[in-house]
């Protein structure tokens, strides 16, 4: 149902702005690896965090004019989500981003064009395996150990930001240098209880995910 909520409110945007679009270079595609930097939530009695990650994400542009356009995104990215209680749980996960933002660009100066944008995303956090962590207790004891605490997919809406620039290499050709950032709730993978005790990853609190990132970028 989110899905199919979600493909046509992007179908409706994606042709009103072809519609409106009334200025050279209409669109631009463009393909982009980021990093990803994921800021510490704490919150009832647990430290949640995530290690470093790398995402790959492709964007789609439409101009309404020389300073206004949407924007059209879908990425994957990968990291550890990391839940500090008794023990540390590591969640390997893959996150798809689904975004629409309105960017606005303030000026073209020789090759530069800053800009900056403002908009939603959808992120699908999709476990894969989760981990138990323990202290190096004696040699013989394994220190990382598969565990199943039925770790289920998760999607959180989250609010978009950014600020970056494209720098015009030939033609329609550019590079584009940007940070993204989302603003989220912390995702708790519905993990509550495990056979032998309780565990919790729920938060309860608000996540931040960063992506200074590089991308080539195609206009037409």
């Amino acid at each position: 149902m989110f899905r199919s909520t979600w493909v046509v409110v992007a179908t409706v945007c994606l042709f009103t702005s072809l519609g409106l679009c009334q200025h050279k270079d209409h669109f631009d595609a463009s393909f982009n690896g980021a990093a990803v930097f994921t800021k510490e939530s704490d919150g009832n009695g647990i430290r949640q965090s995530a290690t470093i990650g790398s995402n790959y994400f492709g964007s789609f542009r439409a101009k309404f004019n020389a300073k206004n356009s949407l924007v059209f995104t879908y990425g994957r990215a990968k990291d550890s989500q990391i839940y500090q209680t008794a023990f540390d749980f590591h969640v390997l996960t893959t996150i798809s981003e689904y975004s629409g933002a309105y960017v606005y660009s303030p000026f073209r100066k020789g090759r530069f064009e800053p800009f900056a944008l403002v908009g939603v995303a959808a992120l699908r956090f999709n476990p894969r395996s989760t981990w138990a962590v323990f202290p190096d207790f004696a040699n013989d004891v394994p220190d990382r150990v598969l565990i199943d605490l039925g770790a289920a997919k998760q999607t959180e809406i989250a609010v978009l930001y950014g600020a970056g620039t494209d720098y015009v290499v030939h033609g329609r050709l550019a590079l584009r240098l940007q940070y993204r950032g989302f603003f989220y709730r912390a995702p708790d993978f519905k993990v509550n209880t495990v056979s032998g005790g309780a565990v919790s990853f729920a938060t309860a609190s608000r996540g931040h995910m960063a992506e200074p990132s590089i991308g080539l970028v195609f206009r037409f």
